[in-house]
């Protein structure tokens, strides 16, 4: 699949903050920030941080800028692509509460909706996710719905219905889709249908040798989600489509890990039939790689690699006609540059 990329180019680059899952909109974009001396080099693969910044006709608004009173920072929930010049987050100020909103290109939040649990409880930012018009979260393990715009919440999922401990959620015209650790020991991928049917994808009895996790929804119904397997001291994840009518198609894998590795979760990221993801590959691991596969045909094509001992990738995500991420440059594990690529992407 040559050429589905085009040629990168670096949309915002910075020495003083480490940056964190980017995403883009029409003609905007958005992405999280940790000050230099409170993240490291964990902080390029995760998915929360204390700064969030929308970037629009070259003009950078900071929507959110908590404080980090402990690391890992996790203030903010990383901004998901909605509407055109819109994207969904969420927030946690601990102590006071949590809330989730839908943000303009312009950086003018509105609150969606606040956090359910005790204020005092409140310690990590709820899941959100987009349909472009309505902002889904999780909260308490169910799952609602309410329009972007502010407005009656609905739930979608409740608790019950969930399966366990929600874990990542997505969206798309097709439904909701979610994954989530069972009380038994195990995880499960859940699906809603836009119809209101809820299902069971995928699931793995047992946590000790298969996980599933970070989903993504194509809008005919396909749900791409990471699988993480444990085997004779090994640790492997592949990328795996599961289609409406349960057939399941492995699209890439990353290479095998030591058990002992520091384990990353990474995200996949779709638009159409495009799966957008970063793996691990190189001897014993020793690469961050982009890659980008067809649903449709199968066919990938490798977007970019670094070396972790001199860089680290964010994972990727697609918006707009584009595909995003970060690059930070690294000196003995110390942040030296991170930047925010942006490439067309073709057909």
């Amino acid at each position: 699949m040559p050429g589905v990329v085009a040629t990168p180019v670096v949309a915002y680059s910075t020495t003083a903050n480490w940056i964190v899952a980017p995403a883009i909109g029409e003609g905007d974009f958005a992405w999280l920030e940790v000050g230099r001396s409170e993240g490291n080099v964990r902080t390029v693969a995760a998915f929360r941080g204390d700064r969030l910044i929308v970037r629009t006709t070259g003009k950078n608004t900071t929507v959110v800028d908590a404080a980090c009173d402990s690391t890992p920072c996790n203030a903010v929930q990383a901004a998901v692509t909605g509407a055109a010049g819109a994207f969904a987050y969420a927030v946690v100020f601990p102590g006071a509460g949590g809330y989730v909103a839908s943000v303009a290109a312009n950086g003018t939040s509105r609150l969606i909706a606040e956090d359910t649990t005790d204020p005092a409880a409140s310690t990590t930012p709820h899941l959100v996710a987009t349909t472009g018009s309505a902002v889904v979260w999780a909260d308490n393990n169910a799952i609602l719905i309410a329009p972007n715009v502010g407005g009656t919440a609905v739930i979608l999922v409740s608790a019950e219905q969930s399966g366990g401990e929600i874990t990542s959620l997505s969206a798309s015209a097709a439904g909701i889709a979610w994954s989530a650790r069972t009380t038994i020991g195990g995880t499960l991928v859940g699906y809603r249908a836009a119809t209101g049917e809820i299902s069971t994808r995928a699931q793995e009895p047992a946590v000790a040798t298969a996980t599933l996790y970070a989903v993504a929804l194509a809008d005919d119904g396909t749900i791409v989600a990471n699988r993480r397997s444990l085997s004779k001291g090994r640790q492997q994840v592949a990328v795996i489509a599961y289609s409406v009518d349960g057939t399941a198609k492995r699209l890439l894998q990353s290479v095998p890990l030591s058990k002992q590795e520091p384990f990353e979760i990474t995200r996949p990221s779709l638009a159409g039939d495009l799966v957008a993801v970063r793996l691990r590959e190189g001897q014993g691991g020793s690469q961050d790689a982009l890659w980008v596969v067809s649903l449709a045909t199968g066919q990938s094509s490798r977007v970019t690699a670094v070396n972790r001992d001199s860089s680290r990738l964010s994972d990727p995500s697609f918006g707009g006609g584009r595909l995003v991420w970060a690059r930070t440059d690294l000196a003995g594990g110390r942040l030296v540059k991170a930047r925010v690529f942006s490439a067309a992407v073709r057909g």
